[in-house]
Order: structure tokens, then sequence, then C-alpha cells
């Protein structure tokens, strides 16, 4: 079994550094672009199965992605929608800039709600680091018990805080400093988990673009 853990493609939010959480946002048109050439690198990959988030942002770039993969088109299952792979919500700070410059949110809140499981500020109305973990790992522990997919390579379309808490399984707690080196997944960026033949999960690429990495960027700096 062979797992593509990935990010959406660009929005709006992102370009303009805004924190997006639960808030639906549309793909843009570089976003489109993006998604479009991610999905032509990808394109020799024989996906057998796609699971999204049910943010638009995501849902868009699973398809656009998979409008250019004849394997699927032909012979794979999905999308199917899952709430567990869904983006961390930050209640009352989504809208907000997520750049520490920017003055709206504090550094120091900041990072304890983003970047410590064991954190203990949370904004009104968001969502702790800690269920994320929780939620999404149980996610990927369910598809990979899954008997239907012990040969298969299945696509999941998550988001950047998402896709850390899903890879964080490797690193943390044996590093309790993960959540603060590894920058936000690029847009349509990809890591690799494959099942080995003792049923054990590993990390076999930490993350890739499948597109000229030129055109990647670091929207948030951290």
């Amino acid at each position: 079994m062979r797992l593509y853990i990935m990010r959406h493609s660009e929005t709006d939010w992102n370009r303009q550094r805004r924190i997006q959480g639960h808030t639906d946002i549309h793909l843009n048109k570089n976003g489109i672009k993006l998604a479009a050439l991610a999905g032509i690198g990808m394109a020799d990959i024989k996906f057998d199965a796609c699971y999204t988030s049910p943010l638009t942002r995501a849902v868009e770039t699973a398809d656009i992605v998979l409008a250019r993969n004849q394997y699927f088109l032909d012979k794979g299952e999905g999308p199917f929608v899952d709430e567990r792979i869904k983006e961390i919500g930050f209640g009352v700070w989504e809208g907000l800039h997520s750049r520490i410059e920017y003055g709206e949110v504090n550094r120091a809140d900041f990072d304890d709600f983003y970047l410590d499981p064991n954190g203990t500020y949370c904004p009104e109305g968001a969502e702790p680091l800690r269920n994320v973990i929780k939620r999404s790992n149980e996610f990927i522990d369910e598809i990979a018990a899954e008997p239907k997919y012990s040969d298969k390579t299945v696509l999941v379309l998550t988001h950047g805080c998402t896709m850390r808490c899903i890879m964080s399984r490797f690193y943390y707690p044996e590093d309790k400093d993960y959540f603060r080196h590894p920058h936000v997944p690029y847009n349509c960026e990809a890591a690799i988990i494959d099942k080995d033949e003792n049923g054990r999960l590993v990390l076999t690429d930490t993350g890739s673009v499948y597109y000229d990495e030129k055109l990647a960027v670091n929207f948030y700096g951290y």
C-alpha cells in the first residue's frame, strides 16, 4: 500500500497570508494552474482511490489532479469526503493575517496553539492541535487497515496543518520540536507513506512537488 498525502492548491487567502482553517475558500487562478501542473506531473501514478477533506479548496484540487490521471478515470474510486482530514479550525483567528509582523495575532499565543500539541492556549471557537493529530491519524490507520487497499495506491487530499499532523506520527513525541521546524507544505506538495511487508507505516518521502519547484511559495514564514 502507498498513500500520497497532498496539500490543496493555492487560494487568495494563501496569497494574502490570511488564516483559513475551516473557512471555505475556492482555489484562485494560480491555484487552478498549479493543481493542473501537479496533475500532469502525477499522471503516471496509478491512483486506485482518493479521499479528500470536505473543504472546497481540497475537493477542487483533487478534481483537477485526478482529471489528468487516466488510470484513476478508468479504474479509480472516489473522491470520498472524510471530515477527519479537514484543516484545523482557528476560530476567531480565521481571516486574520498569519504573518506575525502584521501584529494581528500574538506570537506567543500562536506558537502555543499551532506549534505545541500540549499547548494550553486556544482561540475562541478553535480546535486544539492534539485533536487534529488524533482524528487525522485515526483516518490513516483506518485506511491502512483496509484489506481492499493492501496493494493499492491512495491519494489523500488535505491541508497544511493536517498534513503535518499526519506526518508527526513519524517524529513526535521523540522530536518534541517537530512542529517548529518543518515549514507549512507548499501548495500541492505531497508526502508518501508506505505500508511495508510487516504492516508498519513508513514515511518514504517527506514532501515533493510535481511541478517546477520555482513556482512553490512559502507564504507563511513558519
